[in-house]
């Protein structure tokens, strides 16, 4: 198994993460998921303070259960939790070591850094404050999950040289239609390894619309689709671990798979990635991927991320009346037509979406 030291050596044949936002709500599947993973050799685990019950989790079905040198695990300081510092951070920090039941973190990141919470990360020193933590012992990695625009992540790497890797966005729809490309050059380019989320973009490049779809299987049949994107984001250059965000085992062994016989894509299978979004392009598309951040900040706890991801499926070609019903399943208060367009959510979206306007465009189709 890798030491923590393994994953900030960019040479290294990058692996699967276990990803503890979308992980399952029960213990004994849990802890059956964790046991399979582990034994496949595998062993970096994230979470972060703003996953619901997901440090407490992985406190639970890992740490408890297993010796301390088995895995590594990575946690986040939410820099929208900071009010006043350094002693939110503190306090934030000490709740992580109790929900865990951990005495240090391998990696620790200041979390979903945008242009919007420069000034914040700036101004109150969160970076030095966890340099500050790393000298103690609470922290042996300091990282940062990125959001932003190039630029901005070129001014962090330059203002924070002690931060030692980076979280980035990678996958073949950010990669090859968006800026992702710019952030893993860049990332390249200070020398820093890289950890891979979103690799399948919240589940939307495992969903494909169906001419998608079918073009993928009439090449490979017995592949999964969610297998395409995790082989994409696991071969790029300077990447150490790709995170996903499994549900169950069937997702945990087909991440397995995918990792067992790990190689580059042909020049064949990138044309027909190609061929795949052209065909993602003529459909709408709502980019959620599900973080659910803003739900955080939702004061009527608006069901966002499965309006979005319900408008999504119909766009994508499935029925509609089915989707209507799952809307209407939403409890009354919670669905899109019950949104006040506050905007509270819109900072807090790592995908810049204009959450309350898109929220009409749910509304217009199940209505």
């Amino acid at each position: 198994m890798r030491t923590s030291q393994d994953y900030l050596t960019t040479g290294n044949k990058s692996v699967l993460g276990f990803g503890g936002m979308r992980i399952p709500s029960g213990q004994p599947e849990l802890q059956k998921m964790v046991d399979v993973y582990l034994d496949s050799g595998a062993n970096y685990f994230d979470t972060a303070y703003i996953y619901k019950g997901s440090e407490e989790a992985f406190g639970e079905a890992l740490v408890k259960r297993h010796p301390r040198e088995n895995f590594v695990i990575a946690t986040k300081l939410p820099p929208w939790e900071v009010h006043n510092a350094p002693e939110d951070c503190e306090k934030i920090m000490k709740e992580q070591l109790k929900r865990t039941g951990l005495d240090y973190f391998d990696f620790y990141l200041v979390h979903s850094l945008d242009e919007s919470r420069e000034k914040d990360v700036d101004s109150k020193g969160l970076f030095q404050w966890c340099a500050e933590q790393k000298k103690k012992g609470l922290i042996k990695h300091l990282g940062f999950s990125f959001h932003g625009g190039t630029a901005y992540l070129k001014r962090l790497l330059d203002k924070y040289p002690e931060t030692e890797f980076v979280q980035l966005q990678q996958n073949y729809m950010d990669n090859l239609r968006g800026p992702a490309t710019e952030w893993l050059d860049l990332t390249l380019e200070y020398k820093k390894p890289i950890v891979v989320m979103e690799p399948v973009r919240g589940g939307s490049l495992a969903a494909l619309p169906a001419p998608a779809e079918k073009l993928l299987k009439a090449y490979a049949p017995n592949r999964s689709i969610a297998s395409w994107a995790i082989q994409y984001a696991a071969t790029l250059e300077g990447v150490t671990c790709v995170l996903s965000g499994m549900s169950n085992m069937e997702q945990l062994q087909d991440n397995l798979n995918t990792f067992q016989n790990l190689k580059p894509l042909s020049l064949e299978e990138k044309n027909l990635l190609e061929q795949v979004l052209i065909e993602m392009s003529k459909v709408a598309n709502i980019p959620c991927t599900g973080c659910r951040y803003c739900h955080n900040e939702c004061p009527l706890d608006i069901d966002i991320a499965t309006c979005f991801s319900l408008c999504n499926e119909v766009n994508r070609g499935s029925a509609k009346w089915n989707s209507a019903i799952m809307y209407k399943s939403i409890p009354k208060g919670h669905r899109a037509n019950d949104c006040i367009k506050c905007g509270a959510c819109v900072p807090h979206c790592p995908q810049h979406i204009d959450i309350p306007k898109e929220l009409d465009q749910v509304v217009e189709m199940f209505k």
